[in-house]
């Protein structure tokens, strides 16, 4: 079976559903190809009552994926975390996380001279500018920033909490920087998960005439005189442009048959989690607790979202994994039950529990050594016309789901303007 289109996409996740819905909705012919149900790594679980996402998801208000889901007039209900209550795991306490006001003045994770210059770094962070960081690793910055011990550590923090990369020593510090910034316009957890998110795309592209093939396998993609042919395991699918959304730059490159433009250089190492979904009786107490010297993290999402069934709380635990660090499946799910008890969760508060060991967060991380977010790979491929990538790797937008919307609305604007050009 042949299907001709305008657009093939391959891969339905964030950056696959947001160029098909942008695409589609602009008037071209769009097939959208993906391997399982549509959602990849946002796609939502749904087991006894609760639903789990692909490790702990939120929405940045402020992000390319918010601003992409209102243009397309798709709503996200859902609440903010609980940061007034959030709490500090430090020197082997829970302290208040000094988060800015009352709560800096009270904690003691800083002490007088942290905390002075910890509100000065956080009231200028605004005037950073970014783009000159780009070749600056997060703990270059942080060094040059003079801060007192507790409060470079804090800030240590804070950047694995909003970029969830725990490698200082090779992430931009454009991109964090970036990302606090975002973090500071606010957050959302969604309700019913972040595959409300993803079937609304899926909906958008729908309406507008796409096609959307779920469980078909992609065996390559190649070029043919002046189109492309996706080849899956039961059609071809004859296309002017195609969007490579599918999984990261090894996928793409293996799909090609090559790697054109390195793209598996380029995109980094992977952002890696160990996560422990964890279905409660009760709330956790804190709701919200982070490690300042160790890479854990623990937030009620259910409430302030609707992901657990009435008198349910869903809590996620989660450890930042370094670039290819070796772990223990059973020793890093023993840490994580050890930071939730440190929440109060107590063995027969647990009627659901979830462990992801190795969680593929993103698929890449800017780096200073490769130029930071405008050194990630690009959306037009040089030298492959009419081929475009999308994803959370690619891009000079954003990290997580807005890189992998902003990249995905950006193919969709560069395969019609490539189909223009050549039809004139």
């Amino acid at each position: 079976m042949t299907i001709r289109r305008d657009v093939a996409v391959v891969g339905g996740g964030v950056a696959g559903l947001s160029a098909a819905a942008v695409a589609a909705r602009a008037g071209s012919t769009v097939a959208v190809v993906e391997a399982g149900p549509v959602g990849g790594r946002a796609r939502t679980t749904e087991r006894d009552g609760f639903r789990l996402n692909q490790g702990p998801h939120a929405l940045y208000l402020g992000g390319a994926f918010q601003r992409l889901l209102t243009s397309l007039g798709i709503s996200r209900p859902g609440g903010p975390p609980a940061l007034d209550r959030a709490r500090a795991w430090h020197a082997g306490r829970t302290e208040h996380l000094p988060i800015g006001g009352a709560s800096l003045l009270r904690s003691r994770v800083l002490g007088a001279r942290g905390k002075v210059a910890f509100a000065r770094l956080t009231g200028q962070l605004g005037r950073f500018d970014a783009a000159s960081l780009a070749n600056v690793t997060v703990e270059d910055w942080i060094t040059s920033q003079r801060l007192p011990a507790d409060a470079a550590a804090l800030l240590r923090m804070l950047v694995r909490l909003s970029t969830y990369a725990n490698a200082p020593d090779l992430l931009s510090a454009d991109a964090a920087v970036e990302q606090l910034r975002l973090a500071g316009e606010g957050v959302r957890y969604l309700d019913r998960g972040f595959q409300e998110a993803v079937d609304g795309l899926a909906a958008v592209a729908r309406t507008n005439g796409a096609t959307v093939r779920q469980s078909r396998r992609v065996t390559a993609v190649r070029a043919d005189g002046p189109d492309w042919v996706v080849t899956t395991n039961d059609a071809e699918i004859l296309a002017s442009t195609v969007v490579l959304a599918a999984g990261g730059p090894a996928v793409a490159a293996r799909l090609l048959g090559e790697d054109p433009a390195g793209w598996v250089e380029a995109a980094g190492p992977p952002v890696e989690a160990a996560c422990l979904d964890l279905g409660l009786r009760r709330e956790a107490d804190p709701p919200i607790l982070l490690g300042i010297e160790e890479p854990l993290y623990l937030s009620t999402h259910a409430p302030p979202a609707a992901l657990a069934p009435d008198g349910h709380t869903l809590v996620a635990v989660m450890r930042y994994l370094t670039p290819g660090e070796a772990l223990d499946p059973d020793a890093a799910r023993s840490q994580l039950r050890q930071h939730a008890a440190r929440a109060g969760v107590r063995e027969g508060d647990i009627v659901l529990e979830r462990y992801l060991h190795r969680m593929r967060v993103a698929h890449g991380m800017p780096r200073a050594a490769s130029g930071g977010l405008a050194g990630r790979p690009t959306v037009a491929v040089p030298g492959r016309p009419g081929l475009f990538v999308a994803g959370d790797w690619v891009g000079d937008t954003g990290l997580l789901s807005d890189a992998a919307a902003a990249s995905g609305a950006a193919a969709a604007v560069a395969a019609r303007l490539y189909m223009s050009a050549v039809a004139a």
